[in-house]
């Protein structure tokens, strides 16, 4: 329930290994089903049931803007537990000289390559995307999809909400789409 209209009804979603795609029209409750799946969403009833703790990058960079990208990313990873070679993915993800720069003075683009780099930083084995090819230029969609590819190659469970990308089809294992807070099969 979100402002007391239910969003999800019956909403049931498998996704094992390999990428899952989950489409709809704006506001059908992708977002929510995310969130929902991470436990950022309450459940007024039903059950969520994820292997391991899933690692979210909502369409929102939802790193803390304060910090700079190299602070955000070594915090986020020592939470899980992990020692990660942070400077070597902000590297690849283009931040060199961004890195040490609070996340507020940064592009969108930039906040949304530091957020996308978490998926080099904290390993996890089931990973939910939400809208991750927004506010990125030719190059980042290129890393995007290079760290989705070795994340399927890793075996990871990967379910991403787009739009677009319908090349994208190809490469998944499961597609879905979500409408009036239903689930089915695309």
């Amino acid at each position: 329930m979100l402002d007391d209209r239910p969003v999800l009804r019956g909403a049931t979603l498998e996704a094992g290994p390999g990428l899952s795609l989950l489409r709809g029209e704006n506001g059908s409750g992708k977002t929510t089903l995310l969130r929902a799946l991470v436990g950022l969403v309450d459940l007024t009833r039903g059950r969520r049931s994820v292997t391991g703790t899933p690692l979210y990058i909502g369409h929102r960079p939802m790193l803390l803007r304060g910090l700079t990208a190299r602070e955000n990313l070594t915090f986020l990873a020592s939470f899980r537990g992990v020692r990660a070679d942070v400077v070597a993915a902000l590297r690849r993800w283009g931040l060199e000289d961004a890195m040490d720069r609070p996340v507020d003075r940064l592009s969108a683009g930039q906040r949304r390559r530091a957020a996308l780099a978490r998926l080099e930083t904290e390993p996890a084995a089931v990973v939910l995307l939400d809208e991750p090819f927004a506010d990125l230029d030719v190059d980042a969609i290129i890393l995007l999809r290079a760290a989705v590819n070795g994340a399927l190659a890793r075996r990871q469970a990967v379910l991403m909400v787009t739009h677009l990308h319908h090349e994208l089809d190809a490469d998944a294992a499961a597609r879905f789409h979500l409408k009036d807070g239903i689930v089915t099969p695309a």
